[in-house]
């Protein structure tokens, strides 16, 4: 029988690496290790010789515990996970719901009640960041007075840095494929862009982009990879890097790799060379606002005439990763 309130995290087995995460956040606010229990993590679950299943229906029964749902995809597809949040149901007990990655609120069914406020840990936008910080500011709240625990210190750099694991949790398992085809060359200044020629090479799908300083005034040109308007924000807080092979002609020595965003141009110099080289650039080093990359409409290849006189260049393997 339990004498002191005990938090439940029901989660699916296949998330158990994040719910680890949410585990680690919960030391962090204060919650001492026997006020949790968690099926995935030896030392708050099940002990070693009990029955499982007898074990799970005893604490669900009791009215110390607190169920935490940690709701996904892989959550409504376990039948273990389903009967858990049933025992709740029955007995009518409080809760708290959190959404892992790539998981909606309109996707709440069965028992549990879809118009309950959750904290979902994934976001899109700078106002849903702040969201979830104060969300969590508030569970941390509410679990130091359920459980009559001090607050401890640095808990917002804590927290920030739990919201980091999360959200690059999913973004490594996103990666943006940046599609070659809606590409163009220009002359920076000049309406016919002659001296710039980009062609879509579909079979191989790679760019080549022909550069000829004698047949523009231009003193710049072009390659212009038209993305539409990636929101690459999250990415950019969290470190990713765009990525893509290139090869130039060996008449031409270094190129500048532009980012066209919502208010301006970011630019970064890169070396070039006559065979195949990959390159990896992370989006902060191009430097900008985060607001700013809400909005990822070009990806550019700049030319100058001082630094080179033109010649062949290829790209290809683009991504954002």
């Amino acid at each position: 029988m339990l004498n002191k309130k005990l938090l439940f995290i029901s989660h699916a087995e296949k998330d158990s690496v994040l719910v680890e995460k949410f585990i680690d956040l919960l030391y962090d606010m204060g919650v001492p290790e026997d006020s949790m229990f968690c099926s995935s993590i030896t030392e708050i679950g099940v002990p070693v010789k009990e029955d499982i299943y007898e074990y799970l229906r005893n604490l669900l029964d009791s009215e110390q515990v607190i169920p935490i749902f940690m709701l996904s995809d892989n959550y409504y597809a376990s039948a273990a996970c389903l009967n858990e949040m049933g025992a709740v149901w029955m007995k009518q007990k409080d809760y708290y719901t959190f959404l892992l990655p790539d998981f909606e609120f309109s996707k709440i069914k069965g028992a549990i009640n879809p118009s309950k406020r959750g904290i979902s840990l994934w976001y899109k936008s700078e106002r849903e960041l702040q969201n979830l910080k104060e969300d969590l500011n508030q569970f941390r709240e509410q679990m130091c007075n359920i459980l009559y625990i001090e607050k401890q210190k640095n808990w917002e750099r804590k927290r920030d840095g739990f919201i980091k694991q999360i959200q690059g949790f999913k973004m490594d398992r996103d990666i943006i494929v940046i599609n070659l085809e809606e590409c163009e060359g220009f002359c920076i200044g000049e309406y016919e862009n002659s001296g710039c020629s980009v062609i879509y090479d579909n079979v191989k799908d790679k760019i080549d982009s022909y550069i000829d300083f004698t047949r523009t005034k231009a003193e710049i040109c072009s390659v212009v990879i038209f993305v539409g308007e990636l929101d690459v924000s999250c990415q950019y807080s969290i470190g990713k890097k765009i990525m893509f092979e290139l090869k130039a002609a060996d008449s031409i020595s270094n190129i500048e790799v532009e980012c066209r965003l919502k208010n301006r141009d970011v630019r970064k110099k890169v070396v070039t060379s006559s065979d195949w080289e990959r390159y990896s650039i992370p989006l902060s080093e191009f430097g900008g606002d985060i607001s700013e990359w809400k909005s990822l409409k070009e990806i550019k290849f700049l030319l100058r005439r001082k630094n080179n006189s033109g010649g062949k260049i290829e790209i290809r393997n683009m991504k954002i990763k």
